[in-house]
């Protein structure tokens, strides 16, 4: 008889053990099922409320935009923004603001993101202007030419010109030469490309060079050698130099005399 107590003490055992770990798991399907439902019930209430409390629930408060605002004001943004701040909080198009605003041409970046409880946060990134390109327009470091905004600020750009198919090229030389002329008076004014004529290059100073077709950074370089050598003490005087010559330079001066070397 006491072998057989001992045999059935064990099944009962078992089963409470069982039982001891069924109840916490119960408990946390139990609250599961509790937060999900009160969720639930929360937003089908707020569904259900009344349109005019419904806005003043889901109304936005605060808009804050960080920006440069130098290519694109402040006005532009509320603008393209102003249709979607309308819907509120909640209903927010945030996948639909970043594409408008990604619109603009000189907008290279847009981020939005809802603030809690009722805000929105914008970000934008301008495209930098490299260069005037005409009068009309100014090329950015992508490469690509935007339209002139009336308001922006440019302060002294370089100017480059040339055939537009060839403007990613014209660009790279700009950037060669930047690189190259750094000395005050020594930086680039102007640069275009001709088919017929080649290259010519305008500087702060006033000088102008004819560079040609080929070698062009080979061809400024031995004017630098002679800007810090012969020519040094008459570069006022310089008017216009030729480098199309295979070891020599021809040099105008603004007496319109020229001269070799």
């Amino acid at each position: 008889m006491r072998k057989k107590g001992q045999r059935g003490a064990r099944p009962r055992a078992a089963q409470e053990e069982r039982s001891s770990r069924l109840v916490p798991a119960l408990m946390v399907t139990l609250a599961i099922g509790l937060v999900t439902g009160l969720a639930y019930g929360a937003v089908w209430g707020w569904q259900q409320m009344p349109v005019p409390q419904l806005s003043r629930v889901d109304a936005l408060e605060h808009v804050r935009v960080k920006a440069p605002f130098r290519a694109v004001t402040r006005q532009q943004v509320e603008e393209m923004l102003l249709p979607y701040l309308r819907n509120g909080f909640f209903s927010l198009d945030i996948r639909g603001m970043r594409e408008t605003l990604l619109g603009n041409p000189w907008i290279t970046s847009a981020s939005v993101s809802r603030r809690w409880p009722r805000g929105v946060e914008i970000r934008i990134e301008e495209a930098a202007p490299l260069a005037a390109w005409g009068r009309d327009r100014l090329l950015v470091a992508s490469g690509q030419l935007l339209p002139r905004p009336e308001h922006l600020k440019t302060g002294r750009l370089p100017e480059l010109a040339g055939d537009e198919e060839l403007v990613e090229r014209i660009m790279a030389q700009y950037q060669a030469l930047a690189r190259l002329l750094t000395t005050r008076d020594m930086e680039v004014k102007r640069l275009s490309f001709d088919d017929l004529a080649g290259w010519h290059l305008e500087l702060v100073s006033g000088i102008e060079l004819h560079l040609g077709h080929d070698e062009l950074l080979e061809r400024v370089n031995r004017f630098l050698s002679l800007s810090r050598g012969v020519l040094a003490p008459h570069l006022e005087r310089v008017v216009r130099v030729d480098t199309r010559y295979g070891n020599a330079v021809a040099v105008q001066w603004k007496d319109n005399e020229q001269e070799s070397d």
